[in-house]
């Protein structure tokens, strides 16, 4: 079986907490397929927060931009754009050093849009993912009450993570999706009609003057958003939290993959499909490991005839 081993990486890992810490080298790898590539660095390239000029999903006041807070210790730059799609071309073609997107949610899973622009992009690398508690509020302009309101901006995850909550207490109200959750804030900001809402972030309602009505909305009170910093640099190879690779072909050759991953002792943390859009039963796996070394990556690219892109080791912040 010849496999085709890929150089660059793609920034599509879905990453779940729980399972696996640090890496550590498996004794069952043999020598020749534990040796990182000199192609690739063993780690990436130190981040100068400072400096750091970060894309991100805006506007103003997103659940993304605290999570490039998180990472870079609110240090360096932060540029909103309206779309992911445009702040992973802005990496892409240098404009930034650094994108921070929302790839999955406890609620509304993972953002199948989102991940389709990372697969579509083999330009980028993972280097780091944040995981943000998530509180989802329900803001309103001043004076505004519940029987005021006919219409809920959000986006479609603060949507599906405070769809109870607006089922029992405002039925009646048109559920409008839109770019992000601090759009929503901000069209019902510059509206000035008290019969919008949004559902957003309490940070939201301090950047757009608008009140908290009613906090914390979510289904579920351990709910979270992982956020991947996506960076040009070539994927690192040193243990980490994390390994990440995609998977390509049909669903026929998926069972071997898993059976290799089993028997490495690598701990599956998610594994998500997305359609290659060529054949029926073909696609692309989104793979994410813990306890997985370079080496027993190596090992499984030779186990399968799908075809694996490797997306680099990174930790979890």
């Amino acid at each position: 079986m010849i496999k085709r081993y890929m150089m660059t990486a793609l920034a599509a890992a879905v990453l779940l907490s729980g399972g696996g810490g640090k890496a550590e080298e498996s004794s069952s790898i043999s020598s020749s397929s534990a040796a990182v590539s000199t192609a690739l660095p063993e780690r990436a390239a130190d981040t100068d927060a400072a400096s750091a000029k970060v894309s991100y999903l805006g506007p103003e006041g997103t659940y993304t931009q605290e999570a490039c807070g998180v990472f870079f210790d609110d240090k360096g730059s932060y540029v909103p754009y309206e779309t992911v799609g445009d702040a992973v071309e802005a990496l892409v073609k240098g404009e930034s050093s650094f994108a921070v997107i929302p790839q999955e949610n406890t609620i509304g899973g993972a953002v199948i849009d989102y991940v389709d622009i990372l697969i579509a992009n083999a330009d980028v690398s993972v280097v780091g993912e944040v995981e943000l508690p998530i509180n989802q509020n329900l803001l309103v302009l001043r004076g505004a009450e519940a029987s005021d309101i006919k219409t809920v901006y959000s986006h479609k995850q603060g949507i599906a993570q405070g769809k109870e909550w607006l089922a029992a207490n405002l039925p009646e109200a048109e559920v409008v999706e839109v770019s992000s959750t601090a759009e929503g804030a901000r069209l019902v900001s510059e509206s000035g009609d008290i019969s919008c809402a949004a559902i957003a972030s309490a940070a939201c309602a301090k950047v757009y003057g608008l009140d908290v009505y009613a906090a914390a909305i979510q289904n579920n009170d351990s709910n979270k958003t992982r956020f991947y910093v996506l960076s040009r640099q070539e994927p690192a190879t040193a243990g980490a939290d994390r390994t990440a690779f995609i998977a390509e072909g049909s669903a026929d050759d998926l069972p071997e993959l898993m059976a290799a991953i089993d028997e490495l002792g690598v701990s599956l943390v998610t594994i998500h499909d997305r359609p290659k859009k060529t054949e029926l039963g073909e696609y692309s796996y989104v793979i994410e490991c813990g306890g997985c070394t370079y080496g027993q990556y190596l090992e499984l690219e030779k186990s399968t005839e799908l075809e694996l892109r490797f997306l680099g080791c990174f930790d979890v912040k």
